[in-house]
């Protein structure tokens, strides 16, 4: 068989039109070929096993070259062929290393070898991962590949197992270490340019030493456990080495940097593969600071350039721009100015412009725009003039393009994906005026400069196709007047699309569904009057929201529902009332945050507010009993009384009273009730009793329940508090926060510590603290709007008297 040849973009051709080639025959092995490519002048450019049956299919190791014959990538497949030991090569045709495989991972050992034949290094593998050895790589985790025939079959993917976040020990405690080394040798060589210790003990692959060697075997640096990142695998105090690389071994340093507490510090010098310095860049607390010097490869001086907190200060720059974009331009006192080149990797010069004071002045430019995308400008007189480009990570990959005149947009906008033209749009006088405006997930249409259509999709691909549109929302004169719905599905009358009309840009005929990001339903109208509602149990179609289906109807009646649920949407909380013929009969609270979700469901039953908590399963009941003259609030837990509470009126004498005293401050009055603690037995409530849903409850029993209220009013006024912001404040506040004014604690019927108070003679309020039973301070005949004030100045003071006697 003949060589094969390629040209630039890997298509076939003759020779002399060639960039690269492919030796035929291949060396096979089973149902494996070896495909070596190689740039034209002779440099491999690619080593890996593919299928006989298709060479793009790959199996085991694949190297890539760059056109040095310097590594440029490398991945490792999985092996499901039946071919369970692979053998590589070094350019020279000897043996470079042989690989073993089980169940498509790497499995016992695997071999480096010098070219003259000799071992190297041994390692061995168990499902996958090194195990004991030494290595020419040491992975993270089990990272393998699917090629492309393994996908095609849909072959299940063994599972990767992720390591855990290192946290290093240290106590300075003596470790049994289950040791692996990688190791880089110099290239045809026998010397270590550097060798990493890992500690796999813990599964982990954690490093703990590393040395660097130069080419003669003496030691430029020994890295120690303390130097690494404490929850990383990087060099935190040291220096990184980084080399050219061919086949992973090392052929030439490619730069040093110094490191200090994780960060650049000091020194980066850059090299030449020949061994000259090709740059040198200061670094202070990871940023480049001062002079940056870069030499030409005979070592003579290229430019000078000047940083300042890590930004382009002084001098003439070279600066990568998105995926294949490099600009050359000039700083003067951190601005740009002068000018500034733009070429691709060809080296095809792609912009050109003028800058004055920091800022394009006339010709072309490739920027960051306000909302950070890439974007090709064309300038006159610092204004944009003629067609701009929007693009993606390519220069020939555009997300729009359109005219301006002056900076105005005036003229023709053009939209695309992937190369394709999605819509065009016309501007006048900056504003649309005909045509297609494409975002992402959304399209609108404009005719004589109002929106005539607003077209909505599941995503953001195949606009064209129907079955992508969400939504379609019509207009005239700039109002609404139709809505095509196809984003759910109402399972008591299924429609492909579910239409609804506007009056006056309202609501009046048909279906229309909310547009949260959670939570949704949907409202039928009738004559401009909402009759029902459409939803689901939120909880149970979490993983349904893209296409929600509805099968919970409510009515309305005068604008309220009357049966069925009533949804509430409050930042944090989520409100469920549940309406028979317009009677509240139940109705949940859901509480969110951060890994937190809970409800509290609170329902009527024989003359008690039961609540039933969602996370633990239990429940919890609220209770108004009459004794004597008086009415006592019960919160009662699995038949146990946890606490009780009833209100008193406040008189100018102490009260003979049961228990604690709580003290709230309403519009005109202060109010009292005593609260008692009735758990007698620790044995009788376990933990859960003091977490936080527990803590919730008991705030809600203590600043909500009004034992001088019905049972069914305080039930009906929760569902109404709970509808509001302040609600939740109220529901979450600490124990000690729950809207309590001030507290009295007894001890053997007596005042021990807090705050007394009592009616004074002329409808004001006398104070007292108390401490360990006696007498802090007072203060008398206090107005009511004072009150407040004059309790948190005796609350200091007792605070500040228990911390005294603490020391």
């Amino acid at each position: 068989m003949e060589t094969l040849y390629f040209d630039v973009n890997w298509k076939t051709t003759s020779k002399e039109n060639a960039s690269f080639y492919r030796m035929q025959p291949f060396k096979k092995l089973g149902n494996l070929i070896l495909v070596e490519d190689f740039y034209i002048n002779k440099t491999p450019q690619f080593q890996g096993y593919a299928f006989q049956d298709n060479e793009d299919n790959y199996v085991g190791d694949v190297v890539w070259f760059d056109e040095n014959g310097f590594d440029a990538s490398f991945y490792q497949f999985y092996n499901f062929s039946a071919v369970s030991s692979l053998t590589y090569y070094y350019p020279s045709g000897k043996k470079l290393k042989t690989v073993q495989y089980k169940n498509g991972r790497k499995e016992g050992e695997t071999i480096i070898y010098h070219e003259n034949g000799s071992v190297l290094m041994k390692g061995k593998y168990e499902g996958g991962k090194p195990v004991n050895g030494d290595f020419e790589e040491v992975l993270n985790w089990d990272d393998y590949r699917l090629n492309k025939a393994h996908n095609e079959a849909q072959r299940e993917e063994p599972i990767r197992m992720t390591e855990a976040m290192i946290i290093r020990d240290e106590t300075g405690k003596t470790k049994n270490r289950q040791i692996i080394k990688k190791k880089i040798f110099w290239a045809n060589s026998k010397q270590l340019a550097q060798e990493i210790w890992y500690d796999i003990a813990n599964e982990n692959t954690e490093p703990f030493k590393q040395i660097n060697y130069d080419k003669l075997g003496k030691v430029l640096q020994t890295i120690n456990e303390k130097d690494f990142e404490q929850y990383g695998r990087e060099i935190s105090n040291g220096v990184v080495y980084d080399y050219y690389f061919q086949n992973k071994f090392a052929v030439a340093l490619k730069s040093k940097t110094s490191y200090k507490n994780g960060q650049k510090n000091g020194e980066e010098i850059q090299y030449f593969p020949n061994g000259k310095v090709l740059k040198i860049v200061k670094y202070s607390e990871g940023e480049a600071q001062g002079d940056q010097i870069e030499y030409n490869s005979d070592g003579s001086i290229k430019a000078k350039r000047i940083y300042k907190n890590g930004q382009p200060f002084e001098g003439n720059f070279d600066e990568r721009f998105a995926s294949d974009l490099f600009i050359n331009q000039n700083y003067s006192k951190g601005l740009k100015e002068g000018e500034a080149i733009v070429k691709d990797e060809s080296g095809t010069i792609v912009a050109k412009g003028i800058y004055k004071d920091g800022k394009p002045f006339n010709g072309t430019f490739v920027i960051k725009n306000e909302n950070e995308q890439n974007e090709l400008i064309n300038v006159s007189n610092y204004k944009k003039n003629g067609v701009q480009k929007i693009f993606n990570y390519y220069l020939d990959d555009p997300v729009r393009t359109y005219t301006v005149v002056n900076d105005i947009k005036n003229g023709e906008t053009v939209f695309y994906d992937n190369r394709e033209v999605t819509g065009k749009l016309e501007y006048k006088n900056d504003l649309p005026y005909e045509g297609t405006l494409v975002e992402s997930k959304k399209s609108t249409i404009y005719k004589k400069g109002f929106v005539a259509e607003e077209i909505y999709y599941r995503n953001e691909y195949d606009k064209k196709d129907e079955n992508n549109i969400q939504k379609t929302i019509y207009f005239e004169n700039g109002k609404r007047t139709k809505i095509a719905n196809q984003s759910f599905l109402i399972t008591s009358d299924r429609q492909d699309s579910y239409v609804g009309t506007y009056k006056n840009d309202k609501p009046y005929s048909g279906y229309f569904a909310t547009d949260f990001n959670e939570f949704n339903h949907v409202d039928y109208y009738e004559n401009g009057i909402v009759k029902y509602q459409y939803s689901n149990n939120y909880l149970e179609n979490l993983e349904k929201y893209q296409y929600p289906n509805y099968d919970i109807k409510s009515t309305y009646k005068n604008g309220k529902i009357v049966d069925g649920p009533e949804y509430i949407k409050l930042d944090g909380q989520f409100v469920s009332k549940y309406w028979k013929n317009g009677v509240l009969t139940s109705y949940d609270i859901d509480l969110f945050a951060m890994h937190y979700f809970n409800r509290f469901h609170f329902e009527l039953k024989n003359k008690a507010i039961e609540v039933t908590l969602f996370n633990s399963k239990k429940k919890a009941e609220i209770v108004i009993e009459k004794q004597g003259a008086k009415n006592v609030s019960k919160l009662i837990v699995e038949k146990k009384t946890l606490l009780s509470k009833s209100s008193f009126e406040i008189g100018n004498t102490l009260p003979n009273v049961a228990g604690n005293i709580l003290y709230y401050q309403s519009d005109n009055a202060i109010q009292a009730g005593v609260i008692i603690g009735e758990k007698q037995n620790e044995n009788d409530f376990d933990e859960e009793d003091h977490s936080q849903e527990f803590e919730i409850v008991t705030n809600l029993f203590i600043s909500s329940i009004n034992d001088n209220e019905t049972i069914e009013e305080n039930f009906k006024r929760i569902a109404d508090e709970f509808s509001t912001e302040k609600g939740l404040e109220t529901l979450l506040r600490r124990e000690e926060e729950t809207g309590i004014l001030a507290a009295l604690w007894f001890k053997k019927e007596k005042p021990d510590m807090g705050i007394l108070i009592l009616k004074s003679a002329n409808n004001g309020y006398d104070l007292k603290s108390y401490l360990d039973g006696k007498v802090l301070g007072e203060k008398n005949n206090i107005e009511l709007k004072n009150v407040k004030t004059e309790i948190e100045n005796l609350t200091k003071l007792l605070e500040q008297k228990m911390n005294e006697d603490f020391k």
